[in-house]
């Protein structure tokens, strides 16, 4: 009996600093995800995915009245820069000379506030050691997953703001599939108008480059005639909508789920492929699923391992399907 007191007494600490950990790194968490509303900054930072890299310039200013104001543009490779005002963003593609229009852009990198309570039931939340980013101080945070259906996400958070200064995504064998890295970075400052202006706007008003509304066009009810029987646990419906697409006949049936990090987005598109067959590929981080449901080519888009998005193709279907079902 002694004995049994005497462990408890030697194992006690060890729970009270894991508790004060998880603490730490839940709080750490919150203003991670406060970051994106609260903070200016601009500098570059690479992104890493399936062999490739790239770098890119972003500037990012946050109205005191809560609207947002940034410019992200690539600094090699093909030519991009995406502009977002609140919740729309415009992306000029100057080698095609097109403007792509999206009044649904709004996000929150990396994590949403609304959903912190879901992501720690199915994530464990970890603090990890300090270290330094492009010059400024940074603490580690890992979100480790309790199911097979996500990835490891860590993040190195400045310990002032929250803002993720590095980031890596990691499959169940560890092995890195992608990463973002801040090279260099102005944190704070007042509004510069100029860091967020787009350098095409003009040119693309006078050259008369072709602009894809198409994002616009989608029906008013939200209804896109689809339903996730039995979605993946975890998992919120952020958006459902019908939306044209340049070069398709009819609309596209649009949903798009999270589960407070990853984000899965599926497409129903009228109309079955020839071949009719089963399609998974990846780049990086993403696994893309295609199958042919009721006539329909469905296409389902994660940042997830490959049984998250198979599971999302299984378990849609038709909502008039589900109502003939059900009576």
């Amino acid at each position: 009996m002694k004995f049994c007191w005497m462990l408890v007494l030697i194992l006690l600490p060890g729970v009270a600093v894991a508790e004060e950990n998880s603490r730490e790194a839940l709080a750490m968490l919150e203003k991670m995800a406060e970051a994106s509303r609260k903070v200016n900054y601009s500098g570059t930072f690479m992104f890493q995915h399936g062999g490739q890299s790239e770098t890119s310039s972003i500037a990012h200013f946050v109205n005191p009245a809560g609207g947002v104001l940034e410019r992200l543009e690539t600094l090699d490779g093909p030519a991009r820069e995406v502009i977002r005002t609140n919740d729309q963003v415009t992306c000029y593609l100057p080698g095609s000379k097109v403007v792509l229009v999206d009044p649904r852009g709004s996000r929150q990198f990396p994590v949403r506030v609304e959903q912190i309570q879901e992501i720690v039931q199915h994530y464990r939340v970890v603090k990890g050691e300090m270290d330094r980013v492009a010059g400024h101080e940074c603490q580690w945070v890992a979100l480790l997953p309790r199911d097979a259906l996500r990835y490891t996400r860590r993040f190195c958070a400045e310990v002032g703001t929250g803002l993720p200064l590095r980031a890596r995504t990691l499959n169940e064998k560890n092995e890195i599939l992608e990463s973002f890295a801040f090279a260099t970075l102005t944190l704070g400052g007042s509004f510069r108008r100029e860091l967020v202006q787009s350098k095409y706007a003009l040119v693309s008003t006078k050259q008369n480059w072709r602009v894809d509304r198409s994002a616009l066009t989608a029906g008013d009810s939200g209804d896109s005639g689809w339903i996730v029987g039995n979605q993946p646990a975890g998992f919120r419906k952020l958006m459902e909508l019908r939306r044209s697409m340049v070069g398709k006949k009819g609309t596209v049936s649009h949903l798009v789920y999270s589960d407070g990090l990853a984000a899965v987005s599926i497409f129903i598109e009228p109309g079955a492929a020839p071949d009719g067959k089963q399609v998974l590929r990846h780049q990086g981080a993403v696994h893309i699923y295609s199958r042919v449901i009721s006539g329909h080519t469905v296409t389902v888009l994660g940042e997830t391992p490959a049984e998250t998005v198979m599971r999302f193709a299984r378990a849609l279907e038709p909502r008039t399907t589900t109502a003939v079902q059900q009576r």
